[in-house]
């Protein structure tokens, strides 16, 4: 039997105060079985009037540099996964986020390698963003609105509408995500470390920055600059050694050359010399459907109920793929309802007899909804569409079993045969959240309960009747 390295997955979820929408994440998270997450600037106030949002969003970015900068380099290779508080829940299990997050990566690879051929050298994706429709908070003549990749979904997704303009009241809906969101992002240890770092560097020299999206944002764009520009050093030094040689490989059909001037002098600047990061997205919402100019896109789906999907396809009529098959890397994860106890669960009910939220257009079943519709009041989605999530009417008895599963292994992926790993919970107490206090091995130290955090929002989120949860005495 091959021996397997251990890593850990590190979720950290910047909130600063109780809500119950931070408590349908942390919900979510136990009944999938992934790790207790971390809340990275709990108890902070923000109330500095000279900063945007009181300067929440700076604190986001440090909060997450100080955590990412305080482990040590034993962890480089453990996996981050930021999730914004008050609006994201977990749908699908552990295994098929990192299964995703690799496969991803490799495709973005390949994608890299062709365009830069030889200048690609060591450039891999490693950090990915979530993604949408609108370039924002920048304009279109700005790095992070022209100089980033295209979709990489299919020119006919949204049928022969795909990429027009709609109407005054949801422009965005027609065209294809390639635009970074921050509400998510997932990559390792050492790559965030990295990329915080630079951040917090420019969040300092522009501290009053519209949100913490308009610096990561910013990062991507120069950096999609900034392959451009090695890509152009590879074939002038080609052409200097072969001035016959072929390109075999075309740049940017546009690039404003004073983005390149100021991307090199940001470089030059760095201790690596590079402006490099790993970053790339998630065009596809297989990892994170942001729900913001998509709010049309989705639709709740048992997959063995062929009423429903025919349904979908009725009020979709523009639908090009065929979305009638669970996923494969779903189907072959734990079952939702699997637990070590025998407690009164439907354990017979497969992923497919279950409601996933799904995107219609390009069939995709993401690991994460993240509520960041706005749109005619959209954002209540928090609520109406609570019930419709697959755990609702069990949540609190598969609450109080994950409890009591063993502390274990969760997944095993990897990038390639090489490099696979058995994933592990950087902790091991169960049934809340860690604050950034909180180090290795002193488990009684920044520990927030479940039920201290939650006990106020019993109803909304168990709406059973039964009163407040109670974490159990075993604990």
């Amino acid at each position: 039997m091959t021996f397997l390295s251990p890593a850990h997955l590190h979720i950290l979820i910047p909130a600063s105060r109780p809500d119950v929408n931070l408590c349908k994440i942390l919900l979510s998270a136990s009944v999938l079985g992934y790790p207790s997450p971390i809340i990275i600037n709990w108890n902070q106030e923000f109330n500095d009037n000279s900063l945007v949002e009181g300067g929440s969003h700076l604190a986001k970015i440090s909060g997450i540099y100080d955590y990412v900068s305080g482990l040590g380099t034993s962890h480089d290779e453990d996996l981050v996964l930021m999730l914004d508080g008050y609006d994201v829940w977990l749908q699908l299990r552990a295994q098929a986020l990192l299964d995703r997050y690799y496969h991803l990566n490799k495709m973005a690879d390949t994608r890299i390698h062709a365009e830069m051929g030889s200048a690609a050298n060591q450039t891999r994706q490693e950090i990915i963003f979530g993604c949408q429709k609108r370039c924002w908070p920048w304009t279109p003549n700005d790095p992070p609105c022209y100089a980033v990749p295209n979709s990489t979904l299919p020119q006919d997704v949204y049928g022969t509408r795909t990429d027009t303009p709609a109407s005054d009241d949801n422009p965005f809906i027609n065209y294809r995500p390639r635009f970074l969101n921050s509400g998510t992002a997932i990559g390792p240890v050492k790559a965030m470390r990295k990329l915080f770092g630079q951040a917090l560097k420019q969040a300092h020299e522009e501290p009053n920055i519209g949100s913490d999206q308009y610096i990561f944002s910013h990062i991507f764009g120069d950096q999609e600059i900034w392959r451009e520009a090695v890509r152009r050093d590879a074939v002038l030094a080609q052409q200097k050694t072969r001035p016959y040689a072929k390109q075999g490989h075309r740049g940017r059909v546009y690039v404003i050359e004073e983005h390149i001037s100021e991307v090199r002098a940001k470089a030059a600047e760095r201790e690596d010399g590079n402006f490099e990061f790993g970053i790339g997205l998630d065009y596809g919402a297989e990892i994170v459907l942001n729900t913001v100019f998509a709010e049309e896109d989705t639709a709740w789906l048992e997959f063995s109920n062929q009423s429903q999907i025919a349904q979908a396809r009725w009020e979709h009529p523009d639908m090009t793929r065929k979305v009638d098959l669970l996923a494969e890397d779903i189907s072959a994860t734990l079952p939702p309802f699997w637990t070590y106890s025998t407690e009164g669960l439907p354990l017979t009910r497969g992923w497919e007899d279950v409601a996933l939220l799904t995107d219609v257009y390009t069939g995709n079943t993401p690991v994460v909804i993240h509520h960041n519709a706005h749109r005619h009041g959209l954002k209540s989605r928090r609520e109406s569409w609570w019930p419709l999530i697959w755990f609702y009417e069990h949540a609190r008895t598969l609450l109080d079993v994950s409890i009591y599963n063993p502390v274990a292994a969760f997944a095993i992926s990897g990038y390639d045969i090489q490099s696979m790993r058995q994933w592990w919970p950087f902790g091991i107490w169960k049934g809340g959240a860690h604050d950034a206090s909180w180090k290795e091995g002193d488990e009684n130290k920044g520990w927030l309960r479940f039920d201290d955090l939650c006990r106020d929002y019993h109803e909304e989120i168990f709406g059973d009747g039964r009163g407040p949860w109670e974490l159990p005495a075993a604990h």
